[in-house]
C-alpha cells in the first residue's frame, strides 16, 4: 500500500501546528511515524520549510506542496504526483485503524474508481483512495482557484463507501475522528484513556 500523510496547515484554531498536538503523551506526527513506517510513507508538507524541518527532526520522507494556499487539495495532488495510486490520511487523525485504510486502497484499486471516498456523517476525503488519473481532474480545481475538495471528486469516477461497512475493521469508527479545536484535543484523550483501558 502507498500511503501518504498530509501535514496539514498550521493549526491555527488550536495554536500549534497539526503534527504538534500532543495527546496520549505521544505527538501526532510520533504516533503517525510509529503506525505506518511499515507502508515507508510519504509526508506532505505545506512549504519547504515544514518539510525540511521535519525530514531532518524525524527522519521521514517529506515532499511540499507544489500550489500554494491551496488546502488539502494541494497535498493531495502533491501526494498523487509522488505516489501514483495511494491511500491518504490526514495527520490531525491520529485514531485511524490500519486495517481500515489497508481495505479502503485495496477496495479502490479492486473497481478501479478514480477515488473511494468513505461516507461517516460527512464524506471523509481526507481518509480515502485517490486513484492516479484522478490528478488532471484536481489539478484543474485548483487553477481554477477551487479548494472544495468535493468538487473535483463530483467530476471524477468515484465511489462514496458506507463507513458502517467499514465497522469490521473499526467497531466504533474512530478512525474518523479529526482534532481541529481544544475541545476536539480534550476528547481525543478521553478517547486515549478509553482505548488504555480496552474499552475501544
Amino acid at each position: 500500500m502507498r500511503l501518504a500523510v498530509l501535514m496539514g496547515g498550521k493549526g491555527s484554531r488550536v495554536g500549534i501546528e497539526k503534527p504538534e498536538i500532543e495527546i496520549c503523551r505521544k505527538k501526532l506526527i510520533e504516533i503517525a511515524i510509529e503506525k505506518y513506517s511499515d507502508y515507508k510513507p510519504i509526508f506532505v508538507c505545506r512549504d519547504h520549510s515544514q518539510a525540511e524541518r521535519y525530514a531532518e527532526k524525524f527522519g521521514i520522507t517529506c515532499i511540499c506542496d507544489s500550489y500554494k494556499g491551496s488546502g488539502p487539495l494541494a497535498g493531495i495532488h502533491a501526494a498523487l504526483k509522488h505516489n501514483g495510486n495511494t491511500a491518504v490520511v490526514a495527520i490531525d487523525m491520529p485514531f485511524v485503524k490500519r486495517e481500515l485504510l489497508e481495505f479502503i486502497f485495496k477496495k479502490g484499486v479492486e473497481t478501479d474508481c478514480d477515488a473511494l471516498i468513505p461516507k461517516h456523517k460527512f464524506a471523509e476525503p481526507l481518509l480515502a483512495y485517490y486513484s492516479e488519473r484522478s490528478v488532471s481532474e484536481i489539478e484543474r480545481a485548483i487553477l481554477m482557484g477551487e479548494k472544495r475538495i468535493i468538487v473535483p471528486l463530483s467530476r471524477l469516477r468515484t465511489i462514496f463507501y458506507p463507513a458502517d461497512e467499514l465497522r469490521a475493521f473499526d467497531k466504533n469508527l474512530i478512525s474518523f475522528f479529526n482534532i481541529n479545536t481544544p475541545e476536539d484535543i480534550a476528547k481525543a484523550e478521553e478517547i486515549c484513556s478509553r482505548i488504555h483501558s480496552g474499552e475501544l
